[in-house]
């Protein structure tokens, strides 16, 4: 029997690609809300939470920072997330996601989310992929706008169902991904299935890279 572990799982590039459907609500609820649009054309989102994301828009803008005008902005990028999902026409599950959350059940592992996305954000891209019964718990951007910080909230959640001593593993897609896993002492798989390199992601120094989930090194480590 392997050692149990926790999985936390990044959404965007790592489980799926949304087709663009964030960047355009996330353009939408600039739109709704600031009358730009292009507030946050200068951004990749890459590996960046919902909030830093909507912080670095307005701050481009020039308007204020505070926590309900976060929160008006993100609010319009989730109303305006709910319906450019079902139109994305690139939306898709990334390969070998559904065999890798599979086999990691069967193995009795803790399955996890470690995002930058917000929890409404996150169930409803996850709904859309048929991928929701996976997850039962998460670390979110709505814990933390720090990424090492909702993914100790997402250790902590873990470690309460599987026991403390069980393995943490972060699966991530983007250097982001890695740093944050690095500060808080799990482990880290980074998959180059999102906008970052094979030897990028190397760089960042992850405990193993790989180009997708159906490596034989990736299905090995997560045993």
């Amino acid at each position: 029997m392997s050692r149990p572990a926790v999985l936390l799982f990044d959404i965007d590039g790592t489980l799926v690609d949304c087709g663009g459907a964030g960047r355009r609500a996330m353009e939408q609820g600039f739109e709704r809300t600031h009358g730009r649009a292009d507030a946050v054309a200068h951004i990749a989102f890459g590996g960046m939470t919902d909030p830093a994301i909507v912080r670095s828009g307005l701050e481009h803008l020039g308007k204020s920072t505070a926590e309900a005008e976060i929160a008006s902005v993100l609010e319009a990028y989730l109303e305006a997330l709910e319906a450019e999902l079902p139109r994305a026409q690139g939306f898709r599950v990334l390969p070998f996601v559904s065999e890798t959350l599979a086999r990691a059940h069967a193995r009795g592992h803790v399955v996890g989310l470690g995002t930058g996305n917000l929890k409404r954000g996150a169930d409803l891209k996850l709904r859309h992929a048929g991928l929701a019964p996976h997850f039962s718990f998460g670390g979110f951007a709505c814990d933390a706008e720090d990424r090492a910080e909702l993914l100790r909230r997402g250790r902590e959640r873990g470690l309460g169902v599987s026991g403390p001593d069980a393995r943490v593993v972060v699966i991530g897609d983007t250097p982001k991904d890695v740093a944050a896993a690095r500060a808080i002492g799990a482990e880290c798989l980074a998959v180059a299935t999102g906008r970052f390199a094979l030897d990028e992601l190397t760089r960042a120094g992850p405990t193993l890279a790989v180009s997708d989930l159906g490596e034989s090194s990736a299905r090995a480590f997560l045993e």
